[in-house]
Order: structure tokens, then C-alpha cells, then sequence
């Protein structure tokens, strides 16, 4: 019996040996190169650039299509950096001049290319909506919201609706369109924006059927009409053709849970 005890112990490794050992699971941005001399070389080409004071923005716009693709392929360092980059050019400032022109295509394929790296674009853009730099621009807005919208993220609602009280119906209209992107979310969350889209459709078309001369009105209802009503028939999945039609139906149905129709 000892002899077999002892055969057992010499042919049976040691416990501990058994033990499976933890695998390491390497992740995406650990086998991905960070702080990249090609990256910091770019901003420091887009840095370059920008202080020309709009001389230079069409190489600034290659620069800022050059580093959205190495975006792809950066860890977190180095995305971190391009996104703040991105952000830094599109704050530069462009002056409008006297026949009221603005340099303003840098800004525009700026936020269309920042709309593109959400998630990670996502707290630049809310920053950018808000910017001084570009309130009276009209069209950098509208460029901003599109790209706000197309990350499809929650934290772009809350900017975007609060854009639906501005004075300017182009930025209105960029709002409206913008938030027909969010028909992803909860019922809850596609009637709240529902209902603030609403409420401009019904003022706008009550402000032009009012003052049917003022050609401030009517470009208001030209300009949102569309937009709103194709957001709320991606949000609510119907179609309802017009104003006092949508009005109608959200009467009948807001109380409902659209989740299950």
C-alpha cells in the first residue's frame, strides 16, 4: 500500500499546476500604437494652417480629412488629441466681411467630419453648438446640429430641442431635421421630442395663417414645415401630411405606449 501511495505522489504533479491560468485578453487599443510622431506632425501642419486667417483652409480641411482617417486607427491617446484638434480649428476665428461674406467651408467639413468620430465627438459638438464664435452663422449651426444629430446620441436632445425656440427658422429648421435621428429611443423619449416639434409646427403655421403678409412668417413656415413633419413621422412611424392632421393624431395617441402598436 505504501509503495502505491508513493508511486501516485511521483506520477501526479503538484495541485497548484492544475490551476488554469487567467487569459489575458488584449483589447483593441492595446495592440494600437499611441502618441503617434504622425499625428502630432499633422497638428502641428493644421495648427499652421489655421493661424492664416482663412488663406490656407482648404490645406487645413485635407489636414483635418488626413487625421480623421488615422482616427480609425489610434488608441486613446491619440484620438483624444484629434478630436481636440478638430475642435481647436473649428473655433478659430473668420470674420465676416462687409458684403457679409465668411470663410466658413473649414467649419463646415469640420463638423461634418467630427459628426462621423461619435462617440468620442459627441461633448465637443454640444461644446460647438453653443460657441459665440459662430452665432451669427447661420449655416455653421445648421452644420453643427446635422452632425449632432447623425451621432444618434442622448446628449444631443437636450441641445437640440433647446434649439427649436431659436429666433433664426434656418437653425430651427437644422434642429428639427436633425432630431428625426433619434427614433432609436423609447417610446418616452420619441414623444418628448415629438411634442416640442409639434409645438413649432403649430406656432409657425399659426403665425403665417395670422399675418399672411409678412414674409417673416411665411419663411418661417416654409423652412420648418418640411423638417418637422419628417421628423415626426420617422419618431412616431405614421404620416400624417399635415399640421392640424399631426395635431389630431397626437390628441389620440400621446397617452398611448408606441412601443407596442
Amino acid at each position: 500500500m505504501l509503495l502505491i501511495l508513493t508511486l501516485l505522489t511521483v506520477a501526479l504533479p503538484p495541485a497548484h499546476l492544475h490551476m488554469a491560468r487567467p487569459v489575458e485578453q488584449s483589447t483593441f487599443d492595446d495592440d494600437v500604437e499611441d502618441s503617434r510622431p504622425q499625428v502630432k506632425a499633422l497638428k502641428e501642419q493644421l495648427l499652421a494652417h489655421t493661424k492664416k486667417r482663412g488663406e490656407e483652409d482648404g490645406e487645413a480641411i485635407q489636414i483635418i480629412t488626413r487625421l480623421s482617417t488615422e482616427f480609425k486607427r489610434s488608441g486613446p491617446k491619440d484620438k483624444k488629441m484629434i478630436i481636440a484638434e478638430i475642435t481647436r480649428a473649428m473655433r478659430v476665428r473668420r470674420p465676416t466681411a462687409r458684403d457679409g461674406t465668411r470663410p466658413r467651408q473649414l467649419f463646415l467639413e469640420g463638423a461634418k467630419i467630427l459628426g462621423g468620430l461619435a462617440p468620442d465627438s459627441v461633448d465637443a459638438l454640444v461644446r460647438l453648438a453653443g460657441d459665440r464664435n459662430h452665432k451669427d452663422d447661420h449655416a455653421v449651426r445648421v452644420a453643427i446640429l446635422t452632425a449632432l444629430g447623425k451621432t444618434k446620441d442622448k446628449k444631443a436632445v437636450k441641445v437640440l430641442t433647446k434649439e427649436l425656440d431659436e429666433f433664426h427658422a434656418k437653425v430651427q429648421a437644422g434642429a428639427a431635421e436633425a432630431l428625426g435621428q433619434f427614433n432609436h429611443l423609447d417610446h418616452k423619449g420619441r414623444k418628448a421630442i415629438f411634442e416640442d416639434l409639434l409645438k413649432l409646427l403649430m406656432s409657425a403655421q399659426a403665425d403665417n395663417q395670422s399675418d399672411p403678409n409678412s414674409s417673416t412668417s411665411a419663411d418661417r413656415w416654409r423652412r420648418v414645415s418640411g423638417p418637422c413633419q419628417r421628423s415626426m413621422a420617422k419618431l412616431s412611424g405614421t404620416n400624417e401630411g399635415s399640421a392640424n392632421n399631426w395635431r389630431r393624431w397626437w390628441n389620440k395617441n400621446k397617452t398611448r405606449n408606441w412601443d407596442k402598436r
